[in-house]
């Protein structure tokens, strides 16, 4: 006979998961899901939460759309489906792709002791920024409507059938469990207040979700934090984590919720291939939460049910002693600010995109200017990361602690002489001011470093100018065009020498591959088109790409104070220069903000003004004159917004071929994903006119308004 505790104990244990899957990779996929399902059921977790798409890999894109894909994921799904036999009533949610007539799903497949119980197809997909779903798939539109999807018959499933919808499922003990799917979290209209509303003691959220700077306040405190919260309700949410293919980085941060409180989660920018956290929590403190508020229970006595799908598997344990404690809320649950999560996500996704590269490191041209510093010193701090890592867990045998094949032993100082090669291009117009930076800089980090003078190649290419046409471009010339020629050549050799060195340089040290190279290019200088179409900003990936350069300094302002990195100091304080004109008595006469005629600052301001804030060029006048005023005058304020798109304008094709680069913020002008436009773009005369009319109007009408 059930004990009277037995009876009305609801306590369970519930895991969430975080994996760090690779598209495409079905075996390695397959291998740490199930992985994650063992260890939440070594730990006694009655449900498994993984991520969105977890089979495949969410970074599929047009993959897609091949049969392949489908095929293999339910292939890994029906090995999981038979490795469930083996977890007795563990609950296993994991995500793959499923085709329902001519329209393919994203969905949620829940199993449990060798069946699938039901498949949850996503109701609302996201075409935001760099999401591209409905281009894949379709949102199931049938609200609270239940189909019979028919498996496939050759894969070996005990069942002819699974119910297919919207809707919620319901144990033999009576735990009822409703689903979210990443977006649908976002919406105005979430689903998680109907599945309250009905009485779901458990909602499931698996995730795909990127990192964007400070988008984890949002995600979690506003959003998981704050359903549970307003609802009262066990909120799991699992994301990826780590590189699964391309410019995304997934920042984990698997999360167990309760009632408004957070009761575990999983590291945002930890490196190892999976993770799973445990909570035991007791379901009955959310129907206590939900009845203390009239408002609710009078909003649930109105609100239409789900259809419920019912199976007689038991979850909660049998046997759960009393003297097991609930879990407590973590007080600790840190949000870094934006500037410290770039100490933590490229560095990160560094390390993730070299290992699965295959390649054996990374080659960066250290021109002692603040932008490669700041690549440099994250491929630093990808090597403190690893370090720090295995440091904490020195028994693991995590994939992401080995390196070629061998577990990285050594400290992080060593390790970026083994993975980091960096040097220093200079020519006739190269201060030794930057070349000093540059060698204390790398010599502070330890990267193994080279300089070498650029000036043979380039009287080279400009003897075969001469050859051609008969003179050679001067920077005494007053046509300007060759000052920009001159520039250029000198600025592209460096392209042509980086990808030489990093070929070339390991066999010099009698080490096997080859290095990656990375871009040193951010994106207030890709905005106006302050760089040379295939210089340095043209490499293989690039982590600061889609950083502006006041947060870059940010950046290393923070590094400096928390590091030894001495020589950050001066190059924090040293003025930008791309350094391609002659210098003047030995002295930098080149600065980067007097060349484009906008600061750092303002092309910042006006970058995040451009995107997200959706400002054309007269609407962004409109913006600024506010934030700019009487600091300048309207004429002034009105030149520079002019200056602005005539330059975007102008360079936009650059945009096109830029590196992939780690995907940080929504105001990233990447031309293949989050910023489409065109790159031939009209003179803007129209706008430009609208803009110095009311300039000079609203100049007027300030100076009747000031008295005699």
């Amino acid at each position: 006979m059930e004990s009277l505790t037995g009876r009305w104990d609801r306590r369970i244990r519930l895991a969430v998961c975080t994996v760090n899957q690779w598209v495409l990779a079905f075996q390695g996929n397959y291998e740490r899901i199930i992985k994650t399902c063992r260890e939440a059921y070594n730990q006694g977790a009655s449900v498994r939460l993984g991520p969105e798409l977890e089979i495949p890999g969410y970074g599929c894109s047009d993959h897609f759309m091949e049969f392949d894909t489908e095929m293999h994921s339910w292939e890994i799904l029906a090995k999981i489906v038979e490795d469930s036999k083996q977890l007795k009533n563990l609950l296993i949610i994991t995500g793959m792709p499923v085709r329902v007539k001519c329209c393919l799903y994203n969905c949620m497949i829940s199993i449990i002791n060798g069946r699938i119980i039901f498949i949850r197809p996503k109701l609302t997909l996201c075409d935001d920024d760099i999401y591209r779903e409905t281009r894949y798939f379709v949102p199931w539109t049938q609200r609270k409507q239940i189909i019979d999807f028919k498996l496939p018959e050759n894969l070996g499933f005990q069942q002819k059938t699974v119910p297919f919808g919207d809707g919620v499922i319901t144990s033999g003990d009576h735990i009822k469990i409703g689903f979210e799917i990443c977006e649908e979290l976002w919406t105005a209209n979430s689903p998680n207040v109907n599945l309250a509303l009905s009485g779901v003691d458990i909602i499931c959220n698996g995730s795909g979700s990127h990192h964007i700077l400070g988008k984890s306040h949002r995600r979690i405190n506003e959003l998981v934090v704050g359903a549970s919260a307003k609802l009262g309700v066990t909120y799991l949410y699992a994301n990826h984590r780590g590189c699964d293919g391309d410019r995304l980085y997934y920042d984990g941060m698997s999360t167990i919720a309760q009632n408004g409180k957070i009761y575990a989660q999983i590291p945002q920018f930890d490196i190892e291939e999976t993770a799973v956290v445990v909570s035991v929590l007791d379901l009955n403190d959310s129907v206590v939460y939900r009845a203390r508020s009239s408002s609710t229970t009078k909003e649930s006595a109105r609100n239409e049910d789900f259809t419920e799908i019912v199976f007689e598997d038991h979850i909660l344990p049998k046997y759960l002693p009393l003297t097991v404690p609930k879990s407590t809320p973590l007080v600790d649950c840190t949000i870094l600010s934006p500037i410290e999560e770039l100490c933590h996500g490229p560095p990160a996704w560094l390390w993730h995109y070299l290992r699965r590269s295959g390649m054996s490191g990374y080659f960066v041209p250290l021109s002692g200017g603040q932008d490669s510093a700041a690549v440099a010193a994250m491929t630093r701090l990808m090597c403190d990361k690893v370090v720090a890592a295995i440091k904490k867990n020195p028994d693991s045998d995590d994939p992401a602690y080995y390196f070629l094949g061998e577990k990285v032993t050594c400290s992080a100082r060593e390790l970026c002489s083994k993975v980091l090669f960096t040097c220093y291009m200079g020519t006739v117009n190269s201060s030794d001011f930057t070349q000093n930076l540059a060698r204390g800089l790398a010599n502070d980090i330890g990267s193994t470093h080279s300089s070498v003078v650029m000036d043979t190649a380039v009287d080279a290419l400009l003897g075969i100018c001469k050859a051609a046409y008969n003179f050679i471009p001067s920077f005494k010339s007053p046509d300007t065009r060759e000052h920009l020629a001159l520039q250029n050549v000198q600025a592209r050799i460096r392209m042509v020498t980086a990808y030489l060195f990093a070929q070339v340089g390991l066999i010099y040290a009698g080490k096997p591959g080859g290095l990656l190279v990375l871009g040193t290019a951010n994106v207030d200088e890709s905005l106006v088109g302050y760089v040379t179409k295939y210089d340095c900003s043209s490499a293989d990936i690039n982590p600061i790409g889609s950083i502006s350069k006041s947060d870059l300094r940010e950046f290393l302002a923070l590094v400096n104070e928390r590091s030894d990195f001495h020589h950050l100091k001066g190059i924090y304080d040293s003025v930008p220069t791309a350094e391609l004109r002659p210098l003047v008595n030995g002295e930098i006469a080149q600065t980067d903000e007097e060349e484009i005629g906008l600061t750092y600052d303002e092309m910042s301001q006006i970058g995040r003004l451009r995107r997200p804030g959706c400002k054309g060029p007269f609407g962004m006048f409109l913006a600024l004159v506010p934030l700019w005023r009487p600091r300048m005058s309207h004429e002034e304020i009105a030149n520079k917004v002019i200056l602005f798109f005539r330059r975007y304008a102008r360079n936009r094709h650059k945009a096109t071929v830029s590196t992939p680069a780690y995907h940080a913020t929504a105001y990233s002008n990447d031309d293949h994903r989050n910023d489409h436009r065109p790159f031939l773009y009209p003179d803007f005369e129209y706008q430009f006119t609208k803009i110095r009319e009311l300039a000079k109007e609203l100049a007027e009408d300030e100076a009747k308004t000031i008295p005699n």
